[in-house]
């Protein structure tokens, strides 16, 4: 993943800031080296093999909506998987002790952002943002069962809900599987680094905000669009 992805640096940007507010900590108890590379190889399969599907969708005999459900479901379901490794990583490098209540294995990726956010006293502009990036409403939406997958091709997030009902399109699942590969890559990258001596950024947290937040305003805009 190149450094120039927008994702990829803030999520590099965050997690040196958590290191450098002294929030980190190796938990062995939530490490699998072998979890971690088994998902890299299922990345690398998912990628092939699900653009070879959409490369051949008119050759299915099955019936062609049937196909989408598929590709939505199996998208949704890719993105979703990626959502969890953050949770699983986060576990691994925070300090539990640090945060008010701490965590354990049924705290969600949603309730870390928060208690780590809240700890590093980021303000509200910013929280939404690190929010966005992570795609925590998604995350939230996938846990807790909020939501159906429409015969015309579209997730659909929180369909009971007015004011957070969100209609996503496969183009804007692919988008989003893109983010979290981005946000992956950074946190394996920054994995590899972390014990190595330290670098001058040219980015900080203060940089970087705005981009963030201009993406989330941007993702809202596209949402309405096509809800």
């Amino acid at each position: 993943m190149t450094s120039n992805d927008p994702n990829y640096r803030a999520t590099l940007v965050i997690l040196n800031d958590i290191e450098k507010k002294g929030l980190c900590h190796f938990n062995a108890d939530y490490y699998d080296e072998k979890f971690f590379l088994n998902f890299i190889e299922f990345q690398k399969g998912f990628s092939n093999s699900f653009s070879e599907i959409i490369r051949k969708l008119d050759e299915f005999e099955t019936k062609r909506n049937d196909v989408i459900l598929f590709a939505i479901y199996s998208m949704t379901s890719y993105v979703n998987s990626h959502i969890t490794v953050f949770e699983k990583f986060l576990k691994i490098i925070i300090d539990p002790t640090k945060l008010k209540g701490g965590f354990d294995e049924d705290t969600t990726l949603s309730q870390i952002l928060k208690k780590t956010c809240n700890k590093m006293q980021y303000n509200p502009k910013l929280k939404n943002a690190i929010r966005g990036l992570f795609l925590v409403d998604f995350a939230d939406a996938i846990t807790y069962h909020q939501y159906l997958i429409s015969k015309d091709g579209h997730l659909i997030i929180y369909p009971k809900d007015k004011d957070k009902k969100k209609q996503i399109s496969i183009d804007a699942l692919y988008d989003d599987s893109l983010q979290v590969r981005a946000i992956f890559d950074a946190m394996i990258d920054w994995a590899d680094v972390t014990d190595d001596p330290p670098k001058n950024k040219t980015e900080t947290i203060d940089d970087i905000v705005k981009n963030l937040i201009n993406q989330v305003s941007s993702l809202d805009k596209k949402l309405d669009r096509i809800s």
